[in-house]
C-alpha cells in the first residue's frame, strides 16, 4: 500500500499536520510519503491520497485547487481523503461554531465533484499575532480572537487511525470513493 499525504501550506501549520499524519500512518502502513502539492508530478504510483490545505479567505490555497484540477482523473480512481486547516478555534467564542460551519459548507461546494472523497475534516492551526497587521491584530483581540496553537492532535490522530484502518482492510467490491470517514 503506497499512500501520498500531500499538502499546501502557507505558514507551516498545515505542513506539520500533514507530516504528523504521514508519520502516524507509516507506523501501520508501508510506503507512506509526505510531499508538498507543488512537488507531486503524478499520483498514479499511489494507492491512496490524503490532501490537506490551509484555508485563507474561506478558500483552499490555489496550489491545492490546482493539484485537484491537474490530478482529478487519477484521483477519481483511488481512495482520497481531504483536510483543511483554518482558524475557527481562534475566532471570538460566539463565532467559532458558525465560522466552522460556514467554512465547511463553502469548501464542500468548491471541492471537485468528480473526485469522491472518503472523508473531509477541518482542523484548526497555529495563529500568531505577527501574521496580522497591528490594526487587524488589535481588532481581532478586541473582539475576543485568540492567538496560539489550536491544533487538536487527538482528533488528528483519531482521523488518521480511521484512514489507516480502512486502508489496511482488503478492498470491497464498491467504488474507491463510496465509503465515508
Amino acid at each position: 500500500m503506497t499512500v501520498l499525504v500531500a499538502y499546501a501550506s502557507a505558514m507551516g501549520s498545515t505542513q506539520e499536520i500533514a507530516q504528523h499524519i504521514a508519520d502516524r500512518m507509516a507506523s501501520t502502513l508501508d510506503g507512506v510519503e509526505c510531499r508538498s502539492v507543488d512537488e507531486v508530478e503524478s499520483v498514479s504510483g499511489y494507492d491512496a491520497v490524503v490532501i490537506g490545505s490551509a484555508v485563507h479567505n474561506q478558500s483552499w490555497l490555489p496550489a491545492a485547487d490546482q493539484f485537484f484540477a491537474r490530478h482529478a482523473p487519477e484521483l477519481a480512481k483511488r481512495p482520497v481523503w481531504a483536510f483543511n486547516v483554518g482558524m475557527a478555534d481562534a475566532l471570538p467564542k460566539p463565532f467559532r461554531k458558525k465560522g466552522a460551519a460556514l467554512q465547511q459548507a463553502r469548501l464542500a461546494g468548491v471541492l471537485p465533484q468528480d473526485v469522491a472523497l472518503r472523508g473531509h475534516r477541518m482542523f484548526s492551526g497555529v495563529y500568531k499575532a505577527d501574521q496580522m497587521s497591528s490594526a487587524l491584530r488589535f481588532l481581532f483581540r478586541l473582539t475576543g480572537g485568540r492567538f496560539g496553537d489550536f491544533r487538536d492532535w487527538t482528533a488528528i490522530d483519531a482521523w488518521t487511525d480511521e484512514i489507516a484502518a480502512q486502508l489496511a482492510t482488503p478492498a470491497s467490491p464498491t467504488s474507491p470513493g463510496s465509503a465515508t470517514a
